[in-house]
């Protein structure tokens, strides 16, 4: 179950920002043999602090999670997903804003810019059995999350999600 929403911001908003972002700044596809995430694809926005030119187009999401260590856009192909793993410490809160919400994030649906917590240090999935890419921001906030850190791990046997997600927190505004 997600938790409660955090900040939404206009879908169409989102969507247009996302048009405007230059065809370069994707990175080439996942292909080499990957059996995580094959065909996922990210564009920075912002890395370790530093911004990168494509975040202006969504700076008027990233102020409302400042500080932000981390952001980028994420993007799943049609038919695509992200198989079950726990992300690599250390670990910061990270939040989702969903621009073309295709398929499930742990098996839940979400709604184009409503955001929302996610526990990555916990098992966690997406499934993409859409004929449109699912693509959401990512942010990582500057804030650390006490809880140990761990190297990353592919998850074999889940129970049946979806996973519970913790309690929001809403950013400091």
């Amino acid at each position: 179950m997600l938790a409660e929403p955090g900040p939404t911001f206009p879908p169409d908003r989102l969507a247009s920002a996302l048009e405007q972002l230059s065809p370069r700044a994707w990175a080439k596809p996942v292909t080499d043999g990957d059996d995580v995430n094959p065909g996922y694809q990210f564009a920075q926005l912002i890395v370790g602090g530093h911004v990168r030119d494509a975040a202006a187009l969504f700076a008027f999401v990233l102020i409302e999670f400042q500080p932000v260590f981390t952001a980028w856009i994420a993007k799943v192909p049609p038919h695509g997903f992200i198989a079950p793993h726990i992300d690599a410490g250390p670990y910061r809160e990270r939040w989702h804003v969903p621009i073309h919400p295709s398929g499930t994030f742990d098996g839940c649906g979400v709604d184009a810019g409503v955001s929302f917590l996610v526990r990555h240090w916990e098992p966690h999935r997406v499934d993409n059995p859409t004929d449109r890419p699912r693509i959401h921001i990512v942010i990582d906030r500057a804030e650390m999350v006490d809880v140990p850190t761990a190297p990353f791990q592919r998850v074999e046997a889940l129970h049946e999600g979806p996973y519970e997600v913790s309690t929001v927190r809403h950013p400091q505004r």
